[in-house]
């Protein structure tokens, strides 16, 4: 799946045609799990974004697809 970052919010890129830099994330439960818990959506965007956001977009992303 990929991630965009747009204005500060993070954002699921379903269609992958979202300008700028993505972010990709398996679907696995290990792989979400280890993103989130070493903050590496904050890395990949350079930005601090509360984990509360990437767990809810992350959610939103996989339970729609």
């Amino acid at each position: 799946m990929r991630f965009t970052l747009s204005e500060g919010h993070l954002s699921a890129d379903i269609q992958t045609k979202a300008d700028g830099r993505g972010y990709y994330l398996c679907r696995k439960n290990d792989c979400i799990n280890t993103a989130i818990k070493r903050k590496a959506f904050n890395r990949a965007c350079r930005c601090d974004l509360s984990t509360d956001e990437v767990i809810k977009v992350i959610e939103e992303a996989f339970n729609n697809n």
